[in-house]
């Protein structure tokens, strides 16, 4: 195996890290889990890496302990798989992990966004409206990165403000997946393109204060976002 791959930067350890909820200094196995887990989803380590506890140790500057939990944590998150005889390793992405993530995304933000349009401000409405200004501007300049940052952007402003602290926090956890999978293909402008015109109409339809029209805009969405992504991995048949 090849173990070069597990590199992290090390700035991330040269400060503490602090808990915006409660404002305190992290542990260090939270702060083994963060580490180790934004460089899964950003694909950094990708699948198949071979996490040796040693390895990891010595880049993290913490002992065995917090890094082995942090290891048991992300396996049971389904990003790290572990081989009896050999060890932990960043687990692969299947066409049925994307189904099902896919799948409780399309329910859970389509009603999440069914709510945004019941209780939305015109001050939330107005940001959305800036946050496709960017995605728009983002476009023309052929800034595909700056244009995902945005979109991102604009589904956090829906689902936070959909007044559901709990279907808030489960589409959070999805979204941790769903962040993985799309940093694994390289985005083209034509499905850049296919996203803002998707954007622009649940706009529309969060300005009509029709729920059923933008649950179903975002619906579609997501089930398009899904078929592109399951073409990109051209999973053998």
């Amino acid at each position: 195996m090849n173990t070069k791959g597990i590199f992290f930067e090390r700035i991330r350890i040269m400060s503490p890290l602090i808990d915006p909820k409660n404002s305190r200094n992290i542990t260090k196995k939270e702060m083994a889990y963060n580490a180790i887990k934004q460089d899964i989803l950003n694909n950094k380590l990708p699948s198949g890496t071979f996490l040796i506890e040693r390895e990891l140790c010595k880049v993290l500057n913490v002992s065995r302990t917090p890094v082995r939990e942090a290891l048991h944590q992300l396996g049971s998150e389904g990003l790290v798989e572990f081989i009896p005889g050999k060890g932990a390793f960043v687990s692969g992405i299947s066409y049925e992990d994307i189904i099902e993530v896919y799948d409780l995304r399309e329910v859970l933000e389509g009603l999440a966004t069914r709510m945004f349009t019941l209780h939305a401000t015109q001050s939330e409405i107005e940001e959305l409206d800036k946050l496709y200004e960017h995605i728009e501007i983002a476009l023309k300049r052929d800034n595909i990165e700056e244009l995902v940052k945005y979109d991102v952007a604009f589904h956090k402003c829906i689902v936070e403000g959909c007044r559901n602290s709990r279907l808030t926090a489960m589409i959070k956890n999805i979204n941790d997946q769903i962040e993985r999978i799309t940093n694994t293909i390289k985005k083209d402008k034509v499905r850049a393109r296919t996203t803002a015109v998707h954007h622009k109409s649940i706009i529309n339809a969060i300005k009509q204060k029709d729920a059923a029209l933008a649950e179903s805009k975002m619906r579609e969405h997501i089930l398009d976002s899904k078929n592109y992504h399951l073409k990109k991995y051209n999973f053998p048949n």
